[in-house]
């Protein structure tokens, strides 16, 4: 999975915002805390919801489960949007 290239970021001050570009049916901007954003950020690579989690889980002290649950949620939240290409 990959973040749609339709998708662009940037960071504003503590905090990454995402807008849609091109063909998008999503009219919005979507805030994400330093956390998502770098999840965010990782997905801007083609990858897998488990190396996200590796890597997630290599620069934070957390349980793997509260991790991978993070992971799950901002991973869902940019499917509903189609901001993920799979």
């Amino acid at each position: 999975m990959k973040l749609n290239e339709n998708f662009l970021t940037q960071m504003i001050d503590d905090a990454q915002v995402m807008v849609a570009t091109g063909d998008s049916k999503f009219n919005g901007i979507i805030r994400s805390n330093q956390t998502a954003a770098e999840i965010i950020d990782l997905l801007k690579e083609e990858t897998t919801r488990d190396e996200v989690v590796d890597k997630m889980l290599a620069k934070y002290d957390a349980e793997r489960e509260v991790i991978a649950s993070d992971v799950d949620m901002v991973i869902e939240t940019l499917r509903k949007v189609g901001a993920i290409v799979e």
